[in-house]
């Protein structure tokens, strides 16, 4: 099972894993930032037991529910939200290249089988992540 992966947004590189930060929340924390953002780097994303994967982005919640759809959880209940993601990366170095690169894309397809392996690391019974299976960045690539 995947314990840490890093996502690249619009703006951003995140650094996510289950491991266990402040108040027993998981660590969502900004590695990298391209301008300016209300998030600094090294910053993290609070106030969730959960981290939901989407194509708009990853968000942090909390849910009695083991596998309750990211996106179905009402706005007020999410903790923290980043911008819409470009690709996912099991490795820091293949996210800084994404995110170093010209004229990237939501859903980029230049990073689609990193993404993709990256999902099928998750899978779909994590205990901490939860892709979003409605708008999950799976769907972005078929």
């Amino acid at each position: 099972m995947i314990h840490e992966f890093f996502a690249v947004t619009r703006t951003s590189v995140y650094r996510v894993t289950d491991e266990e930060g402040e108040n027993g929340w998981p660590i969502v924390e900004k590695i990298a930032l391209r301008g300016k953002s209300e998030i600094p780097i090294g910053k993290r994303l609070t106030e969730g037991y959960n981290v939901g994967i989407m194509k708009k982005g990853i968000v942090m919640f909390s849910s009695s529910r083991k596998h309750r759809e990211p996106e179905l959880i009402n706005v007020y209940h999410w903790g923290g939200k980043t911008s819409s993601i470009i690709a996912l990366f099991l490795k820091e170095n293949r996210a800084m290249e994404c995110f170093n690169s010209k004229n990237t894309t939501v859903c980029d397809p230049r990073w689609k089988n990193e993404t993709l392996e990256t999902l099928d690391k998750i899978g779909n019974d994590h205990s901490v992540f939860i892709p979003s299976i409605t708008e999950g960045l799976s769907r972005c690539y078929q």
